[in-house]
């Protein structure tokens, strides 16, 4: 009679075996019978000799008559097998287990197959391993559900299924032991959370070593939680790429300009004095008074007001100027408003408007950079779907309560059919198109430094071009924007300007600017002269240094000494300018590492806001009532792992696109494809 030990022969050509001995198999037990008569009789002999007659059933009563009820079965429907040892029964169990762990990770077609080893057959105790009957597995498509019933049920965004994390939580699930349960909730936000975090200050070691080199931008932003905790968060920015650092709550504490540098001083000193570049902060006085207060300390830190939310002043400052030539802007703004409004709060207009357009219009909260212009061009975009509506035979039979709902209805059908309405839309739009732009430029975390005061230049000319035969609006609009760019604090711009290598290229000096002028050296200009110099020695602080590098420094405006080499002319044409530092600058030293320092700097407060749409999107979206501490740590490791992500072998492949944070992006959105489109 045959044993375990010396596994029965069976011949490998015989029919009744659906695969050889050495073939992967869903069904291995099934070379411990031998299968009598037709398949479909489902008719089997135990190999073992525990019964001469046949017994009936499909595998799942083999592997029950060899290893008896599995989890969950209330029957086997069959003997147990008498014959069986327990080792025998161990053996069978890990042939199972190896069985289950093959076919469940082979079950897409193309896909190479690798049994992972057990650990050891002793821990797989009594039945609690036994797997399941390959038909009574869940299918592909049954997982998929349970997925897409997920999704549903959690209102999770449907991107979350791109996302690099989701991936590898899958992953992880497929390759862990049998019975893997989840973690509990309790667990995902306390030790877990914890545990995450330390993990990320490890990976973040990296970009940390590289704050010496760069330089950091310090950038800081509040807000008010769900529990109207106001928060304070402190963002470090590194060649375009933020890092959360913390989010201090502010209960109880007046926001002065003092209390904001105290908070800034303990972000210098945490990411290092001397790494700290510049502080870079909205146009607020408390702020403005915060940055004076830590340059009086540093002289090598400067504060910089968020130019994204300069240029969307401006623009404000133009859309609601009282000026007698502009105050027709307001009133425009007024129509186009109640437009919006009248569409999105009347259920019947709405309904007949998406008869005719399939954009929406849109309401663009103020706290957006340059809402109005983005309004102003959606509806201009709008102007025939519009049209069309108050002209249809639906707008007519709409019913108006009141008499005042009836002269709304009326009025704002007028305005639409209005000419002169869409002709000083346009004209509004034209010439303000130059400020979109730039705000467009300036909203990103990447460093732009270098190009913001030429472009700054470049939008004023396209203005002054636009408006050249209305120079009563142009004499206002120079002077708003005049007054407004005195406001702004740039000397670091200056430097990065007249450090930008393109600006000295035999292409770029032979352009003209948009009113023909032609182009000219950066550090030729008067207002930049007078400045950037006052600038290298405040970074640089110690004399000698500061004289070194003014040296080389004019050998690199004047195409001297080693700047004259074919190379590094030929290069200022195509590298960006912090690559073409690192690449020529070995020999100038001092003028270099200030030179990548700068260029690396950021514009831009965004990357601050961003951190207020994590926090409204766990604790609105998850529900998670966290205090202020817990809610910090949840926002440093989302913020950051999704930093970190951008780093992966396979983000420009297969998750750059799912790279976009759960924040009202309709001002990006809008003013790029506005860009794009034109």
């Amino acid at each position: 009679m045959n044993d375990l030990n010396s596994t029965p022969s069976i011949d490998p050509e015989d029919d009744n075996m659906n695969l050889q001995d050495d073939q992967p198999t869903a069904t291995p037990l099934k070379k411990y019978v031998t299968i009598i008569g037709p398949k479909k009789d489902n008719k089997w002999v135990c190999n073992f000799g525990c019964k001469v007659e046949p017994y009936t059933g499909t595998y799942s009563r083999i592997r029950g008559h060899f290893l008896g009820r599995a989890p969950g079965q209330k029957a086997i429907g069959v003997m147990q097998c008498s014959k069986v040892t327990k080792d025998d029964k161990e053996r069978m169990r890990k042939e199972e287990h190896d069985a289950q762990q093959l076919f469940a990770r082979s079950s897409r077609k193309g896909v190479n197959v690798v049994v992972r080893p057990t650990t050891s057959i002793g821990t797989i105790k009594n039945d609690s391993r036994i797997v399941s009957d390959m038909f009574d597995m869940f299918s592909r498509g049954d997982v998929d559900g349970l997925m897409g019933r997920f999704f549903y049920g959690c209102g999770i965004p449907f991107n979350v299924a791109r996302s690099p994390f989701f991936h590898d939580m899958v992953k992880g699930i497929n390759e862990a032991s049998r019975g893997y349960k989840p973690p509990s909730a309790d667990k995902i936000r306390t030790s877990l959370l914890d545990k995450e975090k330390s993990k990320l200050d490890r990976h973040l070691a990296g970009i940390k070593d590289q704050w010496p080199t760069f330089g950091v931008s310090i950038v800081s932003d509040g807000w008010s939680n769900i529990k109207n905790q106001p928060i304070i968060n402190v963002v470090a920015i590194l060649g375009g790429r933020a890092m959360f650092l913390n989010g201090i709550d502010c209960s109880g504490d007046e926001k002065s300009g003092v209390f904001i540098s105290e908070l800034l001083f303990k972000a210098i000193e945490n990411v290092g004095v001397y790494n700290v570049v510049q502080i870079l902060t909205d146009n607020a006085s408390a702020c403005k008074l915060a940055g004076d207060i830590v340059m009086e300390k540093y002289p090598h830190i400067f504060w910089s007001g968020c130019m994204a939310h300069s240029l969307s002043l401006l623009m404000k400052d133009i859309a609601t100027s009282h000026d007698p030539n502009l105050k027709f802007i307001m009133k425009l703004y007024g129509k186009v408003k109640d437009i919006v409004k009248y569409v999105r709060t009347h259920s019947m207009v709405l309904y007949i408007f998406r008869k005719f357009s399939a954009l929406e219009v849109i309401q663009v909260k103020k706290t957006r950079f340059g809402h109005h212009y983005v309004v102003l061009e959606r509806i201009n975009r709008l102007k025939n779907h519009l049209i069309s509506m108050v002209l249809s035979e639906e707008w007519d039979r709409i019913k108006c309560g009141s008499s005042s709902s009836k002269l709304q209805h009326e009025e704002i059908k007028r305005t639409i059919l209005d000419s002169d309405f869409w002709e000083q839309l346009k004209f509004v739009l034209n010439f303000t198109k130059p400020i979109a732009t730039m705000i467009r430029f300036c909203d990103s975390d990447k460093a732009v430094i270098g190009e913001v005061y030429q472009r700054m230049e470049d939008m004023l000319s396209s203005i002054e071009v636009i408006l050249l035969d209305k120079p009563e609006i142009l004499n206002v609009v120079r002077h708003i924007l005049l007054q407004r760019w005195q406001k702004m604090n740039i000397p670091l711009h200056l430097l990065a300007y007249v450090l930008t290598p393109f600006y000295y290229s035999t292409t770029w000096l032979a352009s003209s600017n948009p009113k023909g002028d032609q182009r000219r050296k950066p550090h030729a200009d008067p207002i930049v002269q007078h400045m950037y110099l006052d600038v290298v020695d405040r970074l640089l602080g110690n004399s000698i240094e500061a004289a070194r590098a003014r040296i080389q420094l004019s050998d690199f405006v004047s195409n001297t000494g080693i700047f004259a080499r074919p190379q590094t002319i030929v290069d200022r044409e195509i590298m960006p300018a912090v690559k073409w530092w690192s690449l020529h600058g070995a020999s100038v030293p001092e003028l270099s590492s200030l030179a990548v320092r700068v260029l690396s700097q950021s514009v831009n407060s965004s990357c601050a806001e961003r951190v207020w749409s994590t926090y409204s999107f766990i604790h609105s979206v998850a529900r998670n009532r966290m205090n202020a501490d817990r809610a910090e740590s949840l926002v440093y490791v989302h913020y950051n792992t999704r930093l970190l992500s951008r780093y992966r072998d396979d983000y420009e492949k297969a998750y750059k696109d799912w790279d976009s944070y759960v924040e009202d992006n309709l001002i990006n959105f809008n003013l790029r494809e506005i860009e794009d489109r034109d």
